[in-house]
């Protein structure tokens, strides 16, 4: 990486606020090269592989096989659309799609990875300045470089920060998949300046602020950050925020969302790659949590985080492991049709230890709850719920067992699973875990 941090160690009169905008200029030119870079050789990838498909299509005409043709154009017209594959098994299809999935993964990765080294040069060079000013008896400018040195490394730490990392468990491996401790998931606690009136801005929101405790109705769409400005920012809410809308958008083009304590209703919150949100202690009411944008890059594109969460009467539809990326803990979900969830060809068993896509300790009260669904639970409670088959489940080469605790009630229907996988149901009375809270009792702990 050039030399953009050299001048770090020496002491200069400069303001915080200065020195980190020449720092954060010069790494945004650094990752704005690499992204661009990254761009190019995908779309040079997605042309290859139509391509090769075409090539497919000419193979398949000779056997006569129509259905066959079609599922090759629409493989082609997705990647042509949106660079994504689809579910097609044919296997001249999956040969070809794993050269191509392959190839992009690393370009993920090339791209993931110099980012990460731009903002570990940016840490030290925060670092270093502060040690520096700290030496020279700087004391409060030392600090200024630290708070707003961190806001920036967030900003440009997108995609890198929380990242999950999918191992590969050993594919010799005849057994279900080792349950493993998952990686702790650290919610920002950047506390940007309070703004006291946020919905007074026309268009979209682009500087980092903590709100008021607004008790807020939400008629038209808020739009926080903007990519291509390199607007980035952190948006906080407080204990006491009340938003409602009418299934109105709130879309995190660039952004994070931090809120506590706070409620949300008739919301449709939406997330561009590596906007991520989190929320400690929040209710839901007839709220979605999804992706949203077109910009792609890795796995788990959109994350959610939610800890002690109350979520009533709906979710998401469908989630998939491309777009989206949840850690849900120790939350309640009432009365919620859950959302399938599709593997895309990936290997689910996988996943069984995924910090990004897990629900673990959780109680779900009077829910649809669908096969593919409960691959991504753990150590959780369902009361009073219906259990359905997805057939949109597919079958990975490994197998899986995941074990649910059931209370009294409800419905077991689920009647087609794949071969490897198996749940094993116990009654609710043998959990052995630690507290599973209750509604009302994360209801109390929001207190307002």
């Amino acid at each position: 990486m050039p030399p953009l941090l050299s001048c770090a160690l020496v002491v200069l009169p400069v303001h915080a606020g200065e020195f980190v905008d020449k720092l954060r200029e010069s790494a945004s030119l650094e990752i704005e090269k690499s992204e661009t870079d990254a761009l190019f050789r995908q779309a040079e990838l997605s042309q290859k592989y139509v391509a090769a498909l075409k090539s497919l299509e000419e193979r398949v005409r000779t056997t006569g096989d129509l259905d066959a043709i079609i599922r090759v154009r629409e493989e082609a017209d997705s990647i042509t659309k949106s660079g994504e594959v689809t579910s097609h098994g044919d296997k001249g299809i999956t040969d070809l799609r794993e050269k191509y999935i392959a190839a992009r993964t690393v370009i993920m990765k090339d791209a993931d990875t110099a980012r990460g080294k731009v903002v570990e040069s940016l840490t030290r060079a925060i670092r270093e300045k502060e040690a520096a000013l700290t030496k020279a008896g700087q004391v409060d400018e030392a600090l200024a470089v630290r708070k707003e040195g961190e806001q920036m490394l967030l900003e440009l730490s997108a995609g890198t920060q929380n990242q999950g990392v999918e191992f590969e468990e050993d594919a010799r491996a005849t057994g279900p998949t080792e349950l493993k401790e998952l990686k702790e998931i650290n919610v920002p606690t950047t506390a940007p300046a309070l703004f006291e009136k946020p919905f007074s801005i026309k268009g979209t929101w682009l500087e980092s602020m903590t709100l008021p405790p607004l008790k807020q109705r939400i008629s038209e769409q808020v739009v926080l950050g903007d990519r291509g400005k390199k607007k980035w920012p952190t948006i906080v809410l407080p204990k006491g925020t009340v938003w409602s809308g009418r299934d109105t958008r709130i879309f995190s083009s660039a952004a994070y969302i931090v809120a506590t304590k706070s409620s949300f209703e008739r919301l449709k919150f939406l997330g561009d790659l590596a906007s991520d949100s989190y929320f400690v202690n929040c209710s839901f009411d007839e709220c979605t949590l999804n992706r949203g944008g077109g910009w792609w890059g890795w796995d788990q594109a959109s994350k959610y985080y939610l800890e002690n969460c109350v979520v009533g009467k709906s979710l998401a539809s469908a989630w998939n492991v491309v777009d989206n990326g949840f850690r849900v803990r120790t939350s309640v979900f009432e009365k919620v049709e859950l959302p399938t969830v599709s593997f895309k060809e990936k290997e689910p068993a996988n996943y069984l230890n995924h910090p990004w896509f897990r629900f673990e300790n959780c109680r779900f009260v009077g829910c649809k709850v669908p096969s593919s669904f409960v691959l991504v639970t753990r150590d959780c409670i369902f009361q009073d719920c219906v259990f359905v088959d997805d057939e949109g489940l597919k079958e990975g080469q490994k197998p899986i067992d995941v074990v649910i605790y059931v209370g009294p009630g409800g419905r077991y229907d689920i009647s087609k699973l794949p071969k490897n996988v198996t749940i094993t149901r116990k009654p609710d009375t043998e959990w052995k875990g630690g507290t599973i809270p209750t509604a009302q009792a994360l209801r109390d702990m929001m207190a307002f």
